[in-house]
């Protein structure tokens, strides 16, 4: 996937820098205890598949070619802990910041009683923003934000001598890393579970404009998981951070690291992934800011970070988890309307049962307000009786329900005979 320089290259070259300002910073310990004991997905592969040589084909542009000199990147294993890592204080980098839109999502209802205030403050909070730093050598993207389905905070890291990724924990207390393949079940269902690496048919087109002031130029690639189509940009000094990102949304394809996809000083800037069978997820740089030596810092780049411990279990998973506290479902009306009892037992809230083997986010009026874990079934509280447009969906939006008209109190469920009940 990249032009590689040699390893004394690379240790020149390397630097790191501060975080995007105004973004929160990793504070606190992790979210719970590692769980050991959490049952498979139903999308696991036990072991890495192979990575698979990438065929490349461009009508109208020039393929980018690995040059002779330095070793590839060995890929990492996640059993296996990491040794300390350094970096020198020299050079500049970049910080962006990023959002991941999740596609054909169903909004309010035309009532007078929908609150549009209360929905743009949720729309806000629960926005999917990535802080993003990039060195020549090594990228730090950490989750902002209440709509993931991971915890808040949590990071992932890349260095360019490594195929795969690191995640750390929030607080930065504990990280594990991540053979390549892992990234769709992680950010998916919050599991480390490696799918097969399949083989990428890239296609590389001309210059499409500008995005935030950059120049692009447009690339196309397909695997036996998801077609995307990507923008992608190049800035001076730059070196390898930016194809780190690449490989990032590349994993999501289960595309092979080594895909020449971005070049030296490249980046992605826009990314549209589409899923196989149905759905899409795409990426967007929003805003750059380039960093100069005097700036820089190297503990946030570091992978692993200094004094993280190796983890060995997951990411808790259980039960119906909210993304916004009662009040802030409450304020998505102006107040209530009389409904219909319906016999669930539920009280005043909106019952939430997944009966099948994925976790699925619960969606109101557009919102992602809680995700789902399979066999959970819970009230979640602070909706007002009313109406609202209702549907559950996995994170990447490769599966899900038709949205429907959702009346609280009510029951909505997936994989089971109550699918849809209003």
């Amino acid at each position: 996937m990249r032009r590689w320089a040699s390893s004394s290259r690379v240790a020149a070259s390397t630097l790191a820098l501060l975080a995007v300002g105004g973004c929160k910073a990793i504070q606190g310990a992790a979210e719970g205890t590692p769980d050991a004991g959490a049952t498979p997905s139903p999308q696991a592969s036990a072991m890495p598949a192979p990575l698979a040589n990438t065929p490349t084909s461009s009508p109208s542009a020039t393929v980018i070619v690995m040059p002779e000199g330095g070793p590839p990147p060995v890929p990492f294993r996640g059993d296996v802990p990491l040794a300390p890592d350094t970096l020198a204080r020299e050079g500049v980098g970049y910080t962006l910041s990023a959002v991941m839109k999740q596609a054909d999502l169903s909004g309010a209802p035309r009532a007078q009683e929908v609150n549009l205030a209360g929905l743009d403050s949720a729309r806000k909070k629960t926005e999917l923003r990535l802080a993003i730093e990039l060195a020549p050598s090594r990228m730090r993207v950490a989750f902002l934000g209440a709509g993931w389905m991971l915890p808040a905070d949590t990071e992932l890291r890349a260095r360019s001598d490594r195929y795969g990724h690191v995640v750390v924990w929030p607080g930065g207390g504990a990280y594990r890393p991540l053979a390549p393949g892992t990234l769709r079940a992680l950010i998916g269902e919050r599991r480390f579970d490696v799918a097969p690496i399949t083989s990428a048919e890239v296609v590389l087109r001309d210059e499409v404009g500008k995005r935030i002031g950059v120049r692009a130029r447009k690339a196309e690639v397909a695997t036996r998981a998801a077609k995307a189509t990507f923008e992608i940009g190049r800035m001076p000094d730059l070196g390898d951070g930016g194809a780190l990102l690449c490989r990032m949304l590349l994993d999501l394809l289960n595309a092979p690291p080594s895909t020449p996809l971005c070049g030296d000083g490249e980046f992605p800037l826009r990314a549209e992934l589409r899923w196989t069978m149905r759905g899409s997820i795409a990426f967007e740089v929003t805003g750059m800011l380039k960093r100069e030596k005097v700036d820089l810092s190297t503990t946030t780049l570091l992978v692993p970070p200094p004094s993280a411990m190796f983890a060995v279990g997951l990411f808790p998973i259980a039960g119906v988890q909210a993304s916004l506290s009662p009040s802030e479902l409450a304020a998505f009306r102006t107040g209530p309307v009389e409904m219909p009892t319906v016999p669930h037992g539920n009280g005043d809230g909106l019952v939430v049962a997944n009966s099948s083997d994925q976790v699925r986010m619960l969606h109101v009026d557009g919102i992602p307000v809680a995700w789902v874990a399979p066999g959970a079934k819970d009230v979640l509280s602070g909706l007002q009786r009313g109406r609202y447009i209702v549907q559950l969906r996995t994170f990447l939006g490769e599966s899900f329900e038709p949205p429907v008209t959702q009346t609280v109190p009510g029951l909505i469920q997936v994989g089971g005979s109550d699918a849809g009940v209003r």
